[in-house]
């Protein structure tokens, strides 16, 4: 499979349209109304997007074609990412001494993304209880959804007598 391929196009047009929404989503409705309504437009055409492509791979999937189920698992994964990542930056604007390092969106995904991937630099940190439960919810979901795959490409490889 290429990079150009549509096997891959989904994917990339899926997350495209996850970043779209994640940084469009107005979290400061004092502001002027022109930019809050173009926020919210941007924020419908990412989700548009993102819909349109989990359509498509729910119908591949329910159609029973090969490999889809890696598709779907991939939307759900940037899903549970800027989910999280959203959570993360609205937590810390609602009670802002929950996170330590933690401004801007930029900062919300890139703490997500060093957690999930245990790799945790340490210079965002969660420091309120709130903000733990929250981060040990996304290990606790990172830790269960690794097992699954790791038993999923086991058994997909180990032969049947």
């Amino acid at each position: 499979m290429s990079i150009g391929s549509t096997a891959w196009s989904r994917p990339v047009a899926s997350f495209a349209g996850l970043l779209v929404a994640y940084y469009a989503f107005p979290v400061d409705w004092s502001g002027s109304p022109v930019l809050i309504a173009i926020s919210l437009a941007l924020t419908a055409i990412g989700l548009a997007v993102l819909s349109w492509m989990m359509v498509i791979e729910l119908r591949r999937l329910h159609a029973g074609q090969e490999g889809r189920a890696t598709g779907v698992l991939i939307l759900m994964l940037g899903v549970l990412i800027m989910v999280f990542a959203m959570s993360f930056y609205l937590l810390e604007r609602l009670a802002p001494a929950q996170f330590s390092g933690l401004v801007t969106r930029t900062d919300a995904l890139y703490f997500t993304l060093t957690t999930m991937t245990t790799v945790g630099f340490g210079d965002v940190h969660a420091q309120g209880q709130l903000a733990r439960v929250l981060v040990c919810g996304l290990i606790v979901f990172n830790v269960v959804v690794i097992a699954a795959l790791v038993r999923a490409l086991t058994s997909r490889r180990t032969p049947t007598p």
